[in-house]
């Protein structure tokens, strides 16, 4: 990518005008990293700051660089659940449910995790070393699981290692071989347990929508889409953000805040609603509490925490809290064969591409 300066305002006494906006490219990657700053006197007197056309037109691009940025990662991880009747009682403590997991996760390409970003150059592996859930209609309140899933390129594997009652296990042994990714890569909490879903190439999954688009849309005047997106400036959690609130809901406000001199980093994600009173009602809360940069302009979650409201009546609010252990980037140790998760002998493999059933080790096959 060519370099590209943005403009950059040197004379403090323009105040209370933006005088810092610029951008340098990363080492590596030729991604820009941006730093947006504010004076001292609007920050003190509260005056809002919302982001020009201009700047929104010159961010677009670099917002749009660092979205498509490759991964080479490895992440090691340790997740669980925790509830708590109101997130607001400082007297009542968050406690701590069976609801966990350990897994190990590999990811080289796009993020495989987001709706929208194709798998055409993206390999991944999760191996779960342990998964505890509730059992529904099971023999126990909670079900031990442990199994691994990948998609090496071509094709989608899924290993069951053993399944049962916590503390009591057993043996599975069953695989999947699929013509495509396994759809467990594209929902339920995989992306909450490798962090995925709390990197900025993630948080519009929903939407199926990249913030890049979201920014382009609130430059252009004749976009409806960009008119429901304001981009204002607000210090989070110490730091000098970009959020970004969406507008025109009357009942609900969602918000995110960026961290333009961690690569656009995801520092939050808030969405609240209105009780019948008018008073307001959390519905998700969302704070990544620690960044590790793991290439040049590359930063990804190792600690982060979410707050989502009871699913029903008489339920209690539930804390997802996520702890990365190790993440490394680019590792040279990685052989390129790891996501192609062999299958061992003596393992039922259900071959959808062959439309066969054999046991893994064995010459013979069985027609589905």
């Amino acid at each position: 990518m060519h370099n590209t300066v943005l403009s950059r305002h040197k004379n403090a006494e323009i105040l209370p005008k933006l005088y810092a906006l610029y951008a340098k490219p990363a080492l590596e990657a030729g991604i820009f990293m941006v730093l947006l700053g504010l004076s001292a006197t609007i920050e003190a007197s509260g005056i809002k700051s919302a982001l020009s056309v201009e700047e929104l037109k010159e961010l677009t691009p670099i917002i749009e660089a660092v979205e498509k940025q490759s991964y080479n990662l490895k992440i090691e991880s340790e997740t669980w659940v925790e509830t708590k009747a109101d997130p607001a009682d400082p007297c009542e403590s968050w406690q701590r449910t069976p609801v966990y997991v350990s897994s190990t996760a590999w990811i080289e390409g796009g993020n495989p995790f987001v709706g929208h970003v194709s798998f055409a150059n993206t390999r991944v592996r999760v191996d779960v070393h342990r998964e505890v859930l509730k059992w529904e209609e099971g023999v126990a309140p909670y079900e031990e699981s442990s199994y691994t899933i990948s998609f090496d390129g071509q094709y989608g594997r899924i290993l069951y290692h053993a399944s049962g009652p916590i503390g009591d296990a057993s043996p599975v042994r069953k695989g999947e071989l699929l013509s495509k990714p396994p759809d467990e890569l594209a929902i339920g909490w995989w992306p909450r347990f490798t962090g995925a879903e709390f990197s900025i190439s993630f948080f519009l999954r929903g939407r199926e929508d990249t913030l890049s688009n979201i920014c382009r849309s609130a430059a252009d005047p004749s976009s409806l889409v960009g008119s429901f997106f304001e981009f204002t400036r607000e210090t989070f959690q110490g730091v000098r953000c970009i959020k970004i609130t969406a507008k025109g809901k009357k009942a609900s406000t969602e918000c995110w805040w960026i961290d333009p001199s961690r690569g656009f980093a995801l520092l939050g994600h808030k969405i609240t609603g209105l009780y019948p009173d008018g008073t307001e009602r959390l519905i998700l809360s969302m704070e990544v509490t620690k960044l590790k940069e793991v290439t040049d302009g590359t930063w990804w979650p190792v600690q982060a925490t979410l707050i989502s409201r009871p699913l029903k009546l008489g339920d209690l609010y539930r804390r997802t809290v996520y702890r990365a252990s190790n993440v490394v980037a680019n590792d040279a140790n990685v052989a390129q064969t790891i996501f192609t998760v062999p299958f061992p002998d003596g393992y039922l493999i259900d071959d959808k591409v062959k439309g066969v059933e054999y046991r893994a080790g064995e010459e013979q096959q069985t027609k589905k």
